[in-house]
């Protein structure tokens, strides 16, 4: 609520206001009719909620659109810390290998039960 509306609440609210002053007011709004009076003072309030939620659903729409943001991009972070990690190792496996081969080297017609099982996690 913007502050003409606080203000024209706390009038309206006022305890005890006296009946001309009241019956005046409304009657000066509507034109010479307190009912078009007390119909205006209606749609007013009618339009600042209506304005008001339009903001409140702009700004909900614009936190979730971050939050939406900051959790699939920590996310994707997460999954790409993971994978750099799974590709390090086995980049240390293979140098590993290379570097410290084991006696009994694999050919094509070896027997697949003459795998080690260093041999065989690699492949």
């Amino acid at each position: 609520m913007n502050s003409t509306a606080t203000q024209i609440t706390k009038l309206i609210n006022t305890p005890n206001p006296s009946a001309p002053v009241t019956t005046h007011a409304l009657s000066e709004l509507g034109n010479g009719s307190m009912q078009d009076g007390l119909k205006r003072i209606v749609r007013y309030y009618a339009s600042e909620s209506a304005s008001n939620l339009k903001l409140g659903r702009i700004q909900g729409a614009t936190v979730g659109i971050l939050i939406t943001v900051t959790v699939g991009g920590g996310i994707a972070l997460i999954n790409h810390a993971k994978q750099k990690k799974k590709i390090k190792r086995e980049g240390q496996v293979i140098l590993n290998t290379l570097q410290h081969p084991s006696s009994h080297c694999v050919t094509q017609d070896d027997s697949v039960d003459d795998i080690t099982e260093e041999q065989s996690a690699i492949l």
